[in-house]
């Protein structure tokens, strides 16, 4: 396989495999995870398995912090030379400052070969936006295509999922104890779906099959048929719901990467254990 004359830059909560990082030439850069007057660089200090440990035994929840501009910019140093061009996305700027971050490096450099994209997303979805513009670039598509077409992908993606325990949300403080009482009572799970850069309830549901069943009918929901889509399932250490969805899903429409994984610390601190994150992108061919 051709390299690429195209750099792809993306943050850590991409979940993106680092088998697929090698293969496709992407680097990554880390958010930042805070625990216990220590701070881990996500995937270089700390591995999603050893986050989830500690997420478990927690009392007080790990933090996290944004990719810093050094970060970018050390990156962007390290690839100018050796690179026709470069191209950054990043999670949502409405969820993390880490897209400021990169922008504030772009914007210093002022080059035209550097392409700053916000994914409005995060997990699954930003890593197909970041593996789109890598295979198109492989496949000589100008850099102006490439981020038209990945911006349009981004566009017609699709997150959705659940939380399975509420336990982190009320530890974080994103619910109040009487309504920790009241979901833990009837066994509610909150669906989420993430949309225009915001991660926003779409109702819920009493039990995990039920949980499970409204996020599968939102997703039929909302795909174009005769579509390929890639597929992720994230997951707060719950590999096996995981597969299972990935399998109720196959057949349905035509599927291009299938890619399970955990799910990345800056959401998994608020989500929790048990989470399960489903993203959809439209393949880029």
């Amino acid at each position: 396989m051709l390299k690429s004359s195209m750099k792809v830059i993306v943050d850590s909560t991409c979940d993106l495999p680092e088998e697929l990082a090698k293969k496709y030439d992407i680097d990554i850069v880390p958010v930042y995870v805070h625990h216990n007057n220590e701070i881990f660089a996500d995937r270089i200090d700390i591995t999603p398995a050893e986050f989830y440990e500690v997420l478990r035994n927690a009392d007080k929840l790990p933090t996290t912090s944004a990719t810093s501009p050094k970060d970018f910019l050390d990156k962007i140093n390290e690839n100018m030379k050796n690179y026709s061009s470069i191209f950054i996305t990043t999670i949502s700027s409405k969820l993390s400052a880490t897209y400021q971050s990169a922008r504030i490096v772009v914007k210093r450099i002022k080059d035209k070969r550097i392409h700053l994209v916000d994914s409005k997303f995060s997990s699954g979805v930003l890593a197909f936006i970041s593996l789109a513009a890598a295979k198109l670039s492989r496949k000589g598509v100008p850099e102006e295509e490439i981020i038209r077409k990945v911006e349009e992908i981004r566009d017609e993606s699709i997150l959705l999922g659940y939380v399975d325990n509420l336990e982190n949300l009320r530890k974080s403080g994103r619910i109040s104890h009487i309504k920790f009482l009241i979901g833990s009572i009837i066994k509610s799970k909150p669906l989420l779906e993430l949309k225009d850069g915001i991660l926003q309830p779409i109702g819920q549901a009493t039990g995990k099959d039920k949980a499970i069943n409204k996020v599968l009918t939102s997703i039929f929901e909302r795909i174009k048929k005769n579509q390929k889509y890639d597929v992720m399932i994230t997951h707060g250490d719950d590999s096996e719901t995981a597969e299972n969805i990935l399998k109720r899903l196959e057949g349905k429409f035509t599927i291009g990467e299938k890619i399970i994984n955990f799910l990345t610390p800056a959401l998994a601190t608020h989500l929790g254990l048990g989470t399960i994150v489903v993203s959809l992108s439209p393949s880029p061919y």
